[in-house]
């Protein structure tokens, strides 16, 4: 037996060691991935300051400059800072990056905050390109650092299959009032996430605009709704209590902390207590029975017109406030001016999806995600410090994926965030 044991274990051992050869033989066979060297150059446009004036850029801004190039497909990231030219330098392996221009402060002119964020996306690097052209270049506007943000996201919906508790939490992150009057609520194009990204007509201009699908907003007369810094307000799907609507598939009870509810048609669940938020725009053909936006992530801005909008009036104009995709079938949708965006955020179905960013990177240069749906879980922002009075001010870079985290409780007014005196009221 202990002979039968030996001719085993020798046979075994024979067998590890061949296994062995053969596998440094393979490890010598394979490809060594030679790395390329790449500069591209950070050109950030002037730009319309505080004072109204268009301006360049101060030479002290690209001090401050980091660009990270993204390999999504390898899991690589790599960070390096820019020469006073604004060129960054790197060696990376072939492939497809995300080229992100972001900064870790926000630069000042003229006693006002600005947010430098940019992006190229699917740009496929496969070999030296060490010469600065049009190709390698990533254009950054500079934008005015804005009071309001997006706080919370509830987006994807609860288990069993429950999404009528989705929430969108505007926080006024300044340090004056902010008059919501007129402010809209944008659902942007494309409505769900897609690497096949629309193409817009030439005279649009290339970052002038971003287009939405839907619109609802706040009517008012100018200053009825005041928000106050550490305040917010909540707009919602339904204001109920989805715990037990959902039969406890939700942890959401919105019935009294909503103070808009985007209901438009169904009498049945419509909280009478709560005013209505209603459309002022939507392209082609909408559930006017209910309000959902997609639960694998949605692109959203903050926009403001100066004006109450009414739907089928003469504002809506073909090639003035509103424009069609070059090849499709004419459907019109609403065009943005940028500088009317007061905040972005851009979701996605998980972080590896960066390639379906659908809005400008000086925007929203990064994207947030729960990495799923129907989970229950919401992305809020992280804070940066706090007031006098205990209210947050939560951390805003125009980057989601650096700015938000994953909440597995969705939660309204969170970190001792305050409701306005009239919130979930109608102003009379």
């Amino acid at each position: 037996m202990k002979r039968y044991i030996y001719y085993i274990a020798t046979f075994a051992a024979a067998l590890f060691a061949v296994s062995c050869s053969e596998m440094m033989n393979d490890a010598r066979e394979v490809d060594v991935v030679e790395k390329i060297e790449v500069a591209y150059k950070v050109d950030i446009n002037s730009f319309t300051a505080a004072d109204g004036n268009e301006v360049a850029a101060p030479e002290e801004w690209y001090d401050q400059i980091k660009v990270t190039f993204n390999n999504f497909a390898e899991g690589i990231e790599t960070v390096v800072g820019v020469d006073k030219q604004g060129v960054a330098k790197v060696e990376l392996i072939p492939g497809i990056y995300n080229i992100m221009v972001s900064t870790d402060t926000k630069p000042e002119y003229l006693h006002r905050k600005y947010i430098i964020n940019g992006l190229a996306q699917n740009v496929p690097l496969t070999e030296d390109i060490t010469t600065i052209g049009k190709d390698n270049v990533v254009k950054v506007n500079p934008s005015m650092d804005s009071p309001l943000c997006f706080r919370e996201l509830f987006y994807a919906g609860s288990e069993g299959w429950y999404f009528r508790d989705q929430f969108y939490e505007v926080y006024n992150n300044g340090d004056e009032v902010v008059y919501l009057d007129h402010f809209c609520l944008a659902h942007l194009v494309p409505e769900y996430p897609t690497t096949a990204l629309p193409e817009w007509p030439a005279e649009d201009g290339v970052g002038k605009y971003a287009y939405a699908v839907t619109l609802w907003q706040i009517q008012g007369d100018g200053d009825d709704y005041p928000l106050a810094p550490g305040e917010s307000i909540v707009f919602a799907q339904e204001a109920a209590n989805h715990i037990e609507i959902s039969g406890g598939t939700s942890v959401v009870n919105s019935i009294t902390d909503i103070d808009f509810e985007c209901w438009t048609g169904n009498q049945q669940r419509i909280n009478p207590d709560i005013p209505d938020v209603p459309y002022v725009f939507y392209s082609g053909y909408i559930v006017t029975m209910m309000w959902l936006t997609s639960v694998d992530g949605s692109a959203l801005a903050l926009y403001q017109p100066r004006q109450n909008l009414e739907f089928g009036s003469d504002y809506w104009q073909e090639g003035v406030t509103t424009s069609a995709q070059v090849g499709s079938s004419g459907q019109q949708y609403a065009r943005i001016p940028i500088a009317d965006i007061y905040d972005a955020v851009e979701c996605i179905p998980t972080p590896n999806d960066m390639d379906m960013k659908r809005i400008p990177g000086f925007l929203d240069s990064g994207a947030a995600s729960v990495n799923g749906y129907y989970n229950g879980k919401s992305v809020m922002r992280k804070i940066d410090s706090y007031r006098e009075d205990g209210t947050p001010i939560f951390q805003d870079t125009n980057n989601s994926t650096a700015d938000f985290e994953v909440s597995d409780t969705p939660t309204i007014r969170r970190y001792g965030v305050k409701r306005p005196a009239w919130g979930g009221k109608v102003t009379e």
